[in-house]
């Protein structure tokens, strides 16, 4: 092979792995819920990446884990480059629902949102919460 196609060849095959990278379609998200005040339960996390799907009973993508700690650390791995929201619960009693009381619904177990929200007033809109992922990422929640 002629030194010329050799060279054209290297920058070819160097070119297609750095667009590969760029446009990586696949992403890893490392979440760590913090401030549990009972180590006991579960975390109950939900990544949504539709407005409609906003604080829905259920979850479509949704990660169960075991309370061991004052903060967990769990990662969802393989995510389209795009906008998601994460919604967590601490399901204290391991009943599988946010429980809540009074006339409102108020929360007695503690939850949180991506971007850490302020929860005053009730829940915090979607838009809110969103954030993007088109690469690796890692966020932090803290629990209300």
């Amino acid at each position: 092979m002629n030194k010329k196609l050799y060279f054209q060849l290297l920058i070819l095959l160097t070119c297609n792995i750095l667009i590969s990278q760029e446009f990586q379609t696949n992403h890893n998200l490392q979440i760590t819920v913090k401030k549990f005040e009972n180590i006991k339960g579960e975390l109950r996390v939900c990544l949504i990446d539709k407005k409609e799907d906003f604080l829905k009973p259920y979850c479509i993508n949704g990660k169960v884990v075991s309370v061991t700690n004052d903060s967990v650390s769990l990662e969802i791995v393989n995510l389209k480059t795009g906008i998601y929201s994460i919604s967590v619960f601490h399901d204290e009693n391991s009943n599988g629902i946010l429980d809540t009381k009074g006339l409102f619904g108020i929360p007695i177990e503690p939850y949180g949102f991506s971007n850490n929200p302020n929860t005053r007033f009730g829940p915090p809109g979607f838009e809110k919460c969103t954030f993007l992922i088109n690469k690796e990422k890692q966020i932090s929640i803290e629990l209300h």
